[in-house]
């Protein structure tokens, strides 16, 4: 009768371990499939004129010639956020606007692409981070950069804010003007959005016309989570502010978005098996007491 009593003792709690190992298996699953929302960005936003000069000497009359190359841009400074999901990647979104109006640009904003061909003659779609969108850099801060040059608007005057675009009819790539014509000691407000996305495929139709006629997967950065737009930042064009080589003093920093040393799965499975080995071991142990003092 002790016997069978031990017995069940010892099966109980083997039983048990084995549950909590169960349990923190599927607690670490859920926990790695889980993706947080980013924290809303904190960043700064300056003009830089690193505007510079060139003498030449003119090859016929031997006088020097000083000429003046602009060389203005916008600098967005985001201090990174500590991120620690190896199948995901932080990316940012910029949105820009005058000072005066309502009405935002954004600069990388998400796309609703084709994911994928059902083969009845319908498609599928889903929400892709754009391919520009910067991502997160591997250090403190992700600095994104927006050339200011003069406008290329007929007939006006003062500044353009361009970025860079790349398609099969621009092989190296160009600049195009997103606000044109912005006057010297004009204010531009900007935001900043992190968005959270993974590697993936969308389906890329080969025919405009006749869309089921074929296709192939394309790899593309499929869209999870965003956080909300952050504060305002707004700068003055023309108000020139040297560079710097140091970032600007956001408070504490982020430790840099790194690779964890173990995943939560890993984590929750790891616990699990050290709570289930404790219950057996102490089993064990009741057993063998019992059976001494038997």
């Amino acid at each position: 009768m002790v016997k069978k009593s031990l017995l069940s003792a010892f099966s109980a709690a083997i039983l048990i371990g084995g549950l909590i190992l169960a349990s923190a298996m599927r607690f670490g699953t859920v926990q790695a499939s889980s993706i947080p929302k980013p924290s809303i960005p904190e960043f700064t936003v300056k003009f830089v004129n690193a505007s510079y000069s060139v003498t030449t000497t003119n090859p016929y009359t031997g006088l020097s010639e000083t000429e003046l190359t602009s060389n203005n841009s916008i600098e967005v400074t985001i201090k990174n956020q500590l991120f620690d999901y190896l199948n995901n990647q932080i990316y940012y979104n910029v949105r820009i606007k005058p000072r005066f109006a309502d009405n935002w640009t954004e600069i990388y904003s998400l796309r609703n692409m084709t994911s994928s061909y059902n083969g009845d003659g319908t498609f599928s779609y889903a929400q892709y981070i754009n391919d520009y969108s910067p991502p997160q850099s591997k250090s403190s801060y992700t600095i994104v950069t927006f050339p200011v040059v003069e406008t290329e608007l007929y007939g006006a005057s003062g500044y353009d804010i361009q970025r860079y675009y790349s398609g099969p009819q621009y092989e190296e790539g160009r600049y195009f003007a997103f606000l044109s014509a912005i006057p010297a000691g004009g204010q531009v407000d900007f935001q900043v959005e992190a968005l959270v996305g993974h590697d993936s495929q969308m389906w890329v139709i080969e025919h405009p016309f006749y869309p089921t006629i074929g296709g192939h997967s394309a790899p593309a950065v499929a869209y999870d989570e965003s956080s909300e737009w952050s504060n305002t930042q707004t700068v003055t064009i023309g108000e020139s502010q040297t560079p710097t080589p140091t970032p600007p003093n956001f408070g504490p920093t982020s430790p840099p978005n790194h690779e964890p040393l173990l995943t939560p799965e890993q984590l929750g499975i790891i616990v699990g098996v050290a709570i289930a080995a404790a219950l057996i071991v102490a089993g064990l142990l009741l057993l063998i007491y019992l059976i001494k003092r038997k």
